[in-house]
């Protein structure tokens, strides 16, 4: 009898221990946050993914009564960044806005990658995506894919497409597009999209693949041929523009897209409140505008749903780089 009361006493403090934690997360969460907030962000600041970055975590900021700081950690190709975010405390003060190289891209790329991205991190929400676009200089006999694809076919190996640089999404982009129409172009990497896009102006390159925003204005001035968009819906902020998945292509779909990733251990309530609130955040009309103006589409998935969507983006570019052969150690 002692034995089956001690057990029956050990039993209840148990149960008390563990209402009492299941009530202080709860009343943690309710709390949060009480000191201030980083998103790190791993690229240098004021392009697209700081921008984002910076429109949302202004907006929290404001909602929470804390700092919500921006935190540029740029190097190795979005690495340092992720890196630091994974190896954070995991108690809801440090965020990773993240692209696909830090979490679809670059464990497929190189042999050593200091995270795991399916281990290390907790998605949040996929914020927002932007589509990819095919451009042409003017001067290419090719006024949509079709006539591309025909135009490769009949001078195989002899047109080039100028990317950011090599097992970038862009490059991966076009890999994607060889293979499912059956050509062979010439990859010439670049050190970034704008020193690309003087040449493929100037007709040196004739094809360059480019973030929707990045070459707007010089397709708006005839400057250079937009023949596709790559994302498999039609872009709202250019919806004149037709599909790879339209043009003959199913199922094509690359983007550059933006989501939030908190390290992995972080209290599940936590990542509820967050996802609540930049979901929130996603619906002001200011914040749309801003981040439209990236030529972005907004999304704001559930964790769960963010996670099956970078599971997906995974092994689509593990396919695409095992495929083209691309290494980068």
């Amino acid at each position: 009898m002692r034995k089956l009361s001690s057990t029956m006493k050990l039993t209840e403090i148990l149960l008390r221990l563990i209402a009492f934690l299941a009530c202080s997360s709860q009343i943690f969460a309710q709390a949060y946050p009480t000191k201030p907030v980083r998103i790190i962000v791993p690229y240098s600041a004021g392009g697209g993914t700081d921008i984002v970055a910076r429109a949302v975590g202004q907006k929290l900021a404001d909602a929470w009564g804390q700092p919500v700081i921006v935190d540029n950690r740029a190097g190795a190709s979005g690495m340092i960044g992720a890196e630091a975010v994974a190896k954070a405390p995991a108690d809801g003060t440090t965020f990773l806005m993240a692209t696909p190289p830090e979490v679809a891209v670059n464990h497929h790329l190189f042999s050593k990658v200091s995270y795991n991205p399916e281990r290390d991190f907790a998605p949040i929400t996929l914020v927002a995506v932007t589509p990819l676009v095919i451009a042409a200089y003017p001067g290419v006999p090719a006024r949509n894919i079709q006539e591309l694809v025909a135009l490769a076919k009949a001078k195989p190996g002899t047109l080039g497409f100028a990317t950011p640089g090599t097992g970038s999404t862009q490059h991966l982009s076009g890999e994607m597009l060889m293979a499912a129409a059956g050509i062979r172009l010439v990859h010439i990497p670049y050190k970034g999209a704008g020193q690309s896009i003087p040449d493929v102006i100037g007709g040196q390159v004739p094809l360059g693949i480019y973030g929707l925003l990045t070459i707007s204005q010089h397709a708006k001035a005839g400057r250079m041929r937009v023949l596709a968009v790559t994302t498999l819906k039609r872009s709202s902020a250019a919806p004149e523009l037709p599909t790879l998945a339209e043009s003959g292509f199913p199922g094509f779909d690359t983007s550059l897209w933006f989501g939030l990733l908190a390290p992995a251990a972080t209290p599940r309530d936590i990542v509820g409140k967050v996802h609540g609130e930049v979901v929130r955040v996603l619906k002001l009309r200011d914040v749309q505008e801003r981040i439209a103006s990236q030529g972005a589409d907004i999304v704001g998935s559930s964790p769960d749903e963010f996670a099956a969507f970078i599971a997906a983006e995974s092994a689509k570019y593990a396919l695409i780089i095992k495929q083209a052969g691309v290494k980068l150690d």
